[in-house]
């Protein structure tokens, strides 16, 4: 599938960037420290000069086209594109289209979040633990925090405004409140806004959970906004059915009826240590989303559908165990898949492919700067199912394998130096299900020659 972004966007089609609320000079250092490490470079730098290019005092810019940011940034239209969703997803921008004659767009800008409520989010700071390590985790918490140096035995002697100021009010028969009170309807007060948490799209059924539930345990009025959010978050990063989830709230359930929210977060985090014995989840061991899976419904009946079907049902760190003979992935290996999957915003069945393509044309090790560019290339490329990612894998090696042919013949040289990989055996794997999926030894082989052939990796 090619880079389709014209049908989002064109170079002529105008923008314009508007602020919501004041951005301060310490705002720069939050989306700096906290924000650039999950959303990278490319993505702080468009939020920076989109916001550069606002005039303070009317927080909004004159109409520019995107060839202008195309030059500003020396960066192609796809490119910010991708760059643009990374800012809208983790809440530092909103994207306004009118469809029209002429296209145009608004860029919102948003203000990032307060380190607090950052560092407590649920979402954001598990994932910013998860790339930079504990280490340096704290360190950042200690950057954006201090010490309380205000010694209780001090008083508070501060003055009131009364004991400074008198009222000298007259009534006159001109005055009329609106007048120094309200401004017109199509302006709005200059201040600080409150920064966007990111959202999610309703992927979690609260129907069923409140089925599992039911009011005789829990009333649904339990439920606030804060709870909901709460709830879909966690079942996000730690992956949590409905099941699972009501087993979690009712543990965190006062009788006063209502939810604690900081007890449920702490009994996922202990119900995840338990079963997965690691501090916090890795986005490596997420699998392929429901939407972007095509064995769902329906039985394999051919090699090529038994094979999507495993890239489908398994995790990437399953794929890295069993290409390690059952060992645990290495710490490197795991992390390049993270930055990946996070930088990227590629499915998890997607990196199975890629795992595997990479490790059976590069003598089974993966490489950073080879992995990273084939990632950059498939994200670019939109990719999102497993099917996908095999075509694309394997018109690749159709064309290494013609410019191999062609150097060859160059060379004068024997096709003895032709690669040739053997492919891991898939093994027994597990579905979502928590069932064993079994491949006979005949059925093995068949489906590691078929993958063979696939990639022409011969």
């Amino acid at each position: 599938m090619q880079q389709q972004s014209w049908k989002e966007v064109l170079p002529g089609d105008q923008y314009t960037v508007q602020i919501n609320g004041i951005l301060h000079f310490y705002d720069q250092k939050i989306i700096t420290r906290l924000y650039q490490p999950l959303i990278g470079i490319g993505a702080s730098c468009l939020y920076t000069t989109l916001w550069h290019e606002v005039d303070e005092a009317s927080f909004s810019t004159d109409a520019l086209t995107h060839h202008h940011l195309m030059a500003e940034l020396n960066l192609p239209l796809d490119t910010i594109l991708e760059e643009r969703k990374k800012l809208e997803a983790i809440g530092l921008l909103k994207t306004h289209k009118k469809s029209e004659e002429n296209v145009s767009f608004i860029y919102e800008l948003q203000p990032p979040l307060s380190p607090h409520v950052f560092f407590t989010d649920g979402l954001l700071n598990i994932y910013l633990y998860n790339r930079i390590g504990g280490r340096d985790y704290a360190r950042l918490k200690k950057r954006f925090s201090h010490e309380n140096t205000l010694d209780e035995s001090y008083k508070d002697v501060t003055a009131k405004f009364n004991d400074v100021f008198e009222s000298t009010f007259k009534d006159h028969k001109d005055y009329q409140s609106t007048d120094i009170e309200t401004i017109p309807e199509h302006r709005v007060w200059d201040g600080r806004s409150d920064g966007q948490v990111p959202t999610l799209k309703e992927m979690f059924d609260f129907d069923q959970l409140f089925q599992y539930l039911s009011d005789v345990i829990i009333s649904k009025d339990a439920f606030t906004k804060e709870a909901i959010d709460t709830v879909e978050k966690l079942a996000f990063v730690y992956k949590l059915d409905p099941l699972d989830m009501s087993r979690i709230i009712q543990s965190a359930f006062l009788h006063t009826g209502e939810i604690d929210i900081e007890l449920l977060r702490k009994a996922v985090r202990d119900d995840y240590q338990f079963k997965q014995g690691q501090s916090l989840p890795a986005l490596s061991q997420r699998t392929q989303p429901l939407p972007y899976r095509e064995m769902t419904s329906k039985e394999p009946k051919t090699d090529e559908e038994r094979l999507i079907q495993q890239y489908e049902t398994l995790s990437p760190y399953d794929i890295l165990e069993q290409l390690s003979g059952g060992a645990k992935p290495a710490a490197p290996d795991l992390r390049l898949i993270e930055e990946i999957m996070l930088d990227q915003k590629l499915n998890a069945g997607v990196v199975n492919v890629l795992i595997h393509y990479v490790m059976i044309t590069s003598d089974y090790k993966l490489i950073k700067n080879h992995v990273l560019k084939i990632a950059a290339q498939w994200a670019r490329k939109h990719v999102k199912t497993v099917r996908q990612a095999m075509d694309l894998a394997k018109h690749e090696q159709e064309k290494y394998d013609e410019w191999k042919t062609n150097q060859t013949k160059t060379k004068n040289s024997s096709r003895k130096n032709s690669r040739k990989e053997k492919l891991p055996k898939w093994m027994n794997k597990k579905e979502d299900g928590g069932q064993q999926s079994t491949l006979s030894d005949e059925e093995a082989a068949k489906q590691e020659e078929w993958l063979r052939n696939y990639l022409n990796d011969i």
